[in-house]
């Protein structure tokens, strides 16, 4: 009787033992688990970062593109009016000229 006490508490320490080094494993798993999803979200949050950057610059470029073309079309639209300004500028002073001094138009 006494052997067969002896032997469950032999069996009943190895199961300790057992579970003390499950419990130690399943510790260690979770913490790589842990770390290696904290990199992931680290590498997540860089990768959107560098995402974010990329079409942050090519919506700069392309307001900056369109802005370029919209003042060379300012530009040509201002000089085209310059330019009708110009022709018309001789007739608009002899205009006003003819109303300053009383001259009715013929």
């Amino acid at each position: 009787m006494e052997r067969i006490l002896e032997e469950l508490k032999k069996i009943e320490d190895e199961s300790e033992k057992i579970r003390l080094e499950a419990s130690k494993k399943a510790e260690e798993i979770i913490k790589l688990a842990r770390q290696r999803s904290e990199k992931l979200v680290t590498d997540a949050e860089k990768d959107a970062e560098r995402t974010i950057d990329k079409l942050m610059e090519n919506f700069r470029n392309r307001m900056k593109k369109r802005h370029n073309e919209l003042m060379s079309s300012c530009e040509l639209e201002i000089a085209k009016l310059r330019n009708i300004a110009e022709k018309n500028m001789d007739l608009a002073v002899n205009q006003i000229f003819k109303a300053v001094i009383g001259e009715k138009e013929s």
